[in-house]
């Protein structure tokens, strides 16, 4: 702990309110976290390769990456005061290559599912680019099949369910990006189950995606979209519900709606899939202080706790639900199982699905706190 002023001290990288010393006895231990059944609804494909996995996928591609393992983080991984959203982004450019055939779509999508499983993470979501793979001539069809093979692959040796989501990039041309749709008519795997959209959200607002959008549901194609992860890009996050979506990805700016807006959204049981780490990274908030996922939380909003990039941000799940303990040590086990449910409400599932996992995480989290 380094002492910054009489009024703050500084903790795993945040400033945290003198008086929050206060509470420290009351962070729940790693181990009762580590019990914790997880629901992961926000996880990137490129963003979340292990140090293992990268080195494989050069190997398969034939590129000698003649790095340090040190040298290989460096590269992949987002510096802690990154700068922008758009630097964080960047990261993304040193896996892209290694990630241009079956093979290393398959092996990645399998090695993101397994470190989820390590996170006791029973159900995962892990969405992915297609049109960002097909340097060495795979189809966008071909894409998804690779990474929901990986997916079921996954799910034969650890327990968890996986499943994927097409996500498609704000930046790219809307003729590229109507290309998309396609993929929801010529595969057909229980492992698609939906749509988003990332990308650099300040220039490219979301309204700007409405058609496109609208030929996604249509196909009932369940949607979540990244909105409301820049200042002043509120706007976004309602846009989106207009626009089908059920999950809004980060949605920080959710603390700057109305108290209507924000009753709408309890109402229509809108589910927030925050990533603490992240956050903080794209300088969606500077310091603690400015973070809704409490304040939220308290309103009834349906926030839920994912990873974002598990490489990229050098974290993962374990990490994430033990900085919300450290941040808010008033946030109980009963908090951590309720934020869980919704995630399950909010999981691109069928209605039989969320009732067995509801009625094992209930039983689970039971087992935990007697």
């Amino acid at each position: 702990m380094i002492r910054v002023s009489d009024s703050k001290y500084f903790i795993f990288g945040t400033i945290y309110p003198k008086n929050s010393q206060k509470k420290e006895r009351n962070v729940l231990k790693p181990e009762i976290i580590a019990q914790m059944p997880k629901v992961e609804l926000h996880c990137h494909l490129d963003g979340s390769l292990s140090l293992n996995c990268i080195k494989q996928l050069a190997k398969n591609a034939k590129i000698n990456l003649e790095m340090t393992d040190e040298e290989i983080l460096e590269k992949a991984q987002a510096p802690e005061n990154t700068r922008n959203l758009l630097e964080y982004l960047a990261r993304f450019d040193f896996v892209l290559p290694l990630l241009q055939t079956y093979t290393n779509l398959e092996l990645a999508a399998y090695d993101v599912a397994r470190q989820a499983g390590q996170d006791n993470v029973k159900y995962i979501e892990i969405r992915f680019a297609p049109s960002q793979h097909l340097l060495e001539g795979l189809s966008l069809e071909e894409a998804v099949e690779a990474v929901v093979a990986g997916l079921a692959r996954a799910e034969k040796d650890f327990d968890l369910k996986a499943n994927a989501l097409v996500c498609g990039l704000k930046q790219e041309p809307l003729e590229k990006l109507n290309k998309l749709v396609s993929v929801f008519d010529k595969v057909r795997d229980e492992h698609l189950v939906g749509f988003d959209m990332a990308g650099d959200e300040m220039n490219f607002p979301q309204i700007k995606f409405r058609d496109l959008l609208g030929k996604i549901t249509m196909r009932g194609v369940q949607v979540t979209l990244h909105a409301g992860e820049c200042p002043d890009c509120e706007r976004n996050i309602l846009d989106s519900i207009k626009m089908g979506a059920s999950r809004i990805g980060h949605g920080i700016m959710t603390k700057n709606l109305s108290k209507a807006e924000q009753e709408m959204m309890i109402e229509k049981q809108i589910v927030l899939e925050m990533a603490p780490t992240s956050n903080f990274q794209t300088k969606a908030v500077t310091e603690l202080a400015q973070y809704p996922f409490k304040e939220l939380y308290d309103k009834g909003i349906h926030v839920t706790l994912n990873t974002d990039n598990r490489c990229v941000s050098a974290t993962t799940l374990q990490k994430e639900y033990e900085k919300i303990s450290a941040w808010y040590p008033e946030f109980s086990l009963a908090d951590f199982e309720k934020i869980n449910h919704y995630a399950i409400d909010g999981a691109f599932i069928g209605q039989v699905e969320k009732e067995a996992l509801h009625e094992r995480f209930s039983k689970e989290y039971q087992k935990i706190s007697d």
